[in-house]
Order: C-alpha cells, then structure tokens, then sequence
C-alpha cells in the first residue's frame, strides 16, 4: 500500500492554498462577492500596488512578470444604488424621473472611458448579446481602445478596455494596458475573461 509522507501533505497543501481567493485583497473579495464575480487570474502575472489618479478608481491589478503589460480591475456593485432607485421610486412625484442603474452601463462606460483617455470620445464596440452571456454570463457587455492619460497609465502607451454589467447585480471593467500593442497578441487572451458572473 502507497504511504505518503505527511511532509508531502503539508507541501501540497501549501501550494494548493497559496491559490486560493483568500489571498486576494480583502476589499477586492467583498467586491467579487457583492457583485456575484468569480475572478480567474491570468497566469504568469503578479500583483502591483494601485496607482492612485484622478481618472479611474480601482481596487485589484496584475502585471506580467517580464513584459510591460498590465491588467486592472473596477467593481461597481449595483445593490446600494437600486435601494436608493426603490426609494426614490416609492416617493416619486409628479415630474420627478428617476434613471435605474439597468440603463446606465453604456453612459457610464463612455466617461469612464473619456476620463482614462484624457477626454477623447471613444470608438465603443458593444459585445455580441450571445456572446456575453455565454462568455462572461453578462446581460451585455463592450470593448474600446483608447491612449491613455499619464496620471492613469504612466508609460504604458495603449489601453483597451471591456466592460461587462448584469441586472440588478454589477458592472465591472477591465483595463488591459501595454507600451506596444504586440502584447495585446501574445497576453490579451490568458487575461481576458478574467471576470465572469456567477
């Protein structure tokens, strides 16, 4: 009978754990959580420290261990702000219109995208319907490219960004940024999905 020494099972369990979600940062996870993300790191890439601008706010962000490219993370969970709709709903009067935070994702994905992009009016792609749901289990979804400010990106020269949103869950976003747009050939696909919906 094969015996395996409990040195052996201590190792494995290391490496096992050091895989784990609990890893990640505290407030990252809650976010992951309140907005029903599963989040899938891309491999070779490790973790950096937030930059902080006036452009983007976001709370998570790897880097490749040898090539200048990088991936940031944005969660935006819906919950607060459909408690705040309901409510306003409830107590609305007469001329009073009140927008849900369904129908913001693409408005919200144009600023962001014009904040990051030093105020330019991106060319936005939105995802195909079918596509999203079976890829990211989003309701919808868009991509753009854009050049980058420097107090968002510093020397990284392009950024292309995706946005997925889910109904009455979260919209998140993804900045996959680089100095040359080889990277995007070679890096773009192991990070991609890195965030999808439950």
């Amino acid at each position: 009978m094969l015996r395996i020494k409990p040195v052996s099972v201590v190792f494995l369990f290391i490496v096992l754990a050091s895989f784990k979600s609990d890893n990640l940062p505290a407030n990252f996870t809650a976010l992951l959580t309140r907005a029903q993300l599963t989040f899938t790191p891309p491999e070779g890439m490790v973790e950096v420290p937030i930059v902080k601008n006036g452009q983007m706010n976001y709370e998570y962000a790897l880097k490749s261990k040898d090539k200048a490219f990088e991936v940031r993370y944005t969660i935006r969970p819906l919950d607060s702000m459909l408690m705040r709709f309901a409510g306003q709903e409830k107590n609305k009067k007469p001329g009073d219109i009140n927008l849900s935070p369904n129908n913001l994702h693409t408005t919200a994905f144009m600023a962001t995208v014009m904040n990051v992009g030093g105020g330019k009016l991106p060319q936005i792609k939105e995802f195909d319907p079918g596509a999203v749901k079976n890829e990211f289990s989003a309701d919808w979804g868009a991509t753009t490219f854009c050049v980058p400010a420097h107090e968002f990106a510093g020397d990284y020269k392009y950024c292309m960004a995706i946005t997925i949103h889910k109904e009455n869950v979260a919209d998140a976003y993804c900045f996959f940024l680089s100095d040359n747009q080889e990277n995007y050939q070679t890096l773009l696909a192991g990070a991609f999905h890195g965030l999808r919906f439950k």
